[in-house]
């Protein structure tokens, strides 16, 4: 806002300065044709004065009614596309206040003028100043339009709710009596912040949409930097925060001091639930977002916290299942992977309950036949495992489990399950681990010797690091390094031989 102030004053100067000009060089062209004195130019009597007045307060009319239409229509209207917050912007900002208020002085001053008139006395001066009002408003007009306009993007909007959250922060923190007043605001803020994001996905603008996300990621860095400073009731929630939660959800939020966190990832599922399965932009966004705020140094330390973003990934992928989405659950999984891979250096014991998870959920996409995702959810598993057995922490050989167990009673089994199981088991081979091959080895058992073959063939098959078609991920989850090619051959062949 600072550089759209800058704008609107430099625009003003140039266009008072360009007016001026031109009205200058008019009058000295003229004076100088006419030969006419610029001392008589410069007097009045009270029927020229009557009339400059007259026309002055044309003038005037035409600037209160451009400015107040302008506001009237273009204000209320954005506000009810986006957020009535909008209002309270617009009526607290200092310019916005200053221009309004000097179009309104300006055209009260030149009615006095209409009274100040008499037959025997000219108000000069009073004239020359509503002259020169007159030249400011028409200066103002344009650069006031381009300022009210540009504060009316969604994004300025986003910004204030922004600095207002941070500026509720801070006074928590220094005036500990108001830290009542000051997280209401914050959990108010918070709820704007998302309403702009559902109703720009309403208008489909996805550019608005994802900054808002932007702006909630940006909101818990900064809560968590504040967070060890707030006094103790900042950290009370308050039922009216989570009207669909139960009062003793909102209690353990107390004991936990975690209702700003659950504020924010609920709104978020709000804006997701949106935007599924209509812009998956979005849904990449959030997905991005949880990841990022789960794996943020705040996060790392307090196990309280990671839960509560494996709890929301939770959410986020039953939500998408639900909805029967494919792209938004490979998009929401590929993140989770990320995470947990991320976390499990931190909390092993977490990732183990991850993979759980992955089993689960893709048994509930089965259920709901997508069976695309199942497949998906395998590879996702798959390459956890890999990544475990690389780092070798303990939870290695738990994870291998489900992953065995992964779809297992399912027939007939899906091609996608058994590919990612026969990439593993290359990787193994690969890395000189032979007993965990054998464990996948063995859940080939019994399967008919032409599906195991089409399997093998599809995966020898595929060449190109990325997918043939644009995705989220780029990976083709098939492909296999060359490197690894050989010891799938070989896991293949062991498979024809047992």
């Amino acid at each position: 806002m600072k550089r759209n102030v800058f704008i609107l004053v430099r625009g003003v100067v140039l266009m008072a300065a360009v007016m001026l000009l031109f009205m200058a060089a008019g009058l000295v062209i003229d004076l100088y044709t006419n030969h006419y004195p610029l001392d008589r130019l410069a007097a009045f009597n009270a029927g020229e004065a009557r009339h400059l007045n007259n026309a002055l307060n044309r003038n005037f009319n035409q600037l209160v009614a451009v400015a107040f239409t302008t506001v009237a229509i273009a204000v209320p209207l954005t506000a009810n596309m986006y957020s009535l917050k909008f209002l309270e912007f617009f009526v607290k900002d200092p310019v916005n206040a200053a221009v309004l208020t000097l179009v309104v002085f300006a055209d009260l001053n030149n009615t006095w003028m209409a009274h100040a008139i008499k037959d025997d006395f000219v108000p000069v001066f009073g004239l020359y100043v509503s002259f020169a009002l007159v030249v400011i408003g028409f200066a103002l007009l344009f650069p006031y339009l381009y300022y009210v306009f540009r504060f009316l993007h969604p994004n300025t909007l986003l910004e204030r709710l922004e600095e207002e959250i941070y500026a509720d922060l801070r006074a928590a923190a220094r005036r500990p009596a108001h830290a009542v007043s000051n997280r209401r605001q914050v959990a108010e803020g918070i709820e704007h912040i998302a309403n702009i994001a559902i109703r720009s996905i309403d208008r489909a603008d996805r550019n608005t949409a994802i900054e808002s996300v932007l702006t909630l990621e940006r909101v818990a860095r900064a809560y968590w930097s504040h967070k060890p400073g707030l006094p103790a009731a900042w950290f009370q929630a308050e039922q009216s925060f989570f009207l669909g939660f139960s009062s003793q959800a909102v209690d353990d939020f107390t004991a936990k001091r975690s209702w700003v966190e659950m504020k924010l990832l609920s709104q978020l599922r709000q804006v997701l639930s949106a935007a599924i399965p209509r812009v998956h932009d979005v849904v990449s966004s959030i997905a991005k977002t949880l990841r990022k705020l789960g794996l943020e140094e705040t996060a790392r330390r307090d196990s309280a916290l990671r839960e509560l973003v494996m709890e929301y990934f939770n959410t986020y992928v039953r939500l998408a299942i639900t909805r029967k989405d494919a792209r938004s659950v490979f998009i929401l999984f590929d993140q989770y992977r990320n995470f947990a891979e991320a976390s499990n250096a931190d909390d092993p014991a977490l990732v183990q309950e991850i993979a759980y998870y992955f089993e689960y959920y893709g048994q509930v996409a089965r259920e709901n036949g997508l069976n695309f995702i199942v497949e998906a959810v395998a590879h996702d598993l798959g390459d956890l495992v890999q990544h475990v057995w690389q780092t070798g922490t303990p939870n290695r050989a738990g994870l291998l489990d489900h992953f065995l167990r992964y779809d297992a009673q399912a027939r007939p089994p899906l091609p996608g399950v058994k590919k990612a199981q026969a990439l593993l088991a290359s990787y193994f081979l690969l890395t000189g681990e032979a007993e965990p091959a054998a464990l996948i080895r063995g859940s080939f058992a019994g399967l008919d010797p032409r599906f195991v073959g089409a399997i093998r063939d599809d995966l020898l098959r595929i060449t190109r690091e990325n997918y043939w078609e644009v995705n989220e991920r780029r990976m083709n989850i098939d492909y296999v390094p060359d490197a690894q090619r050989a010891k799938l051959r070989e896991f293949f062949e062991t498979l024809e031989t047992t």
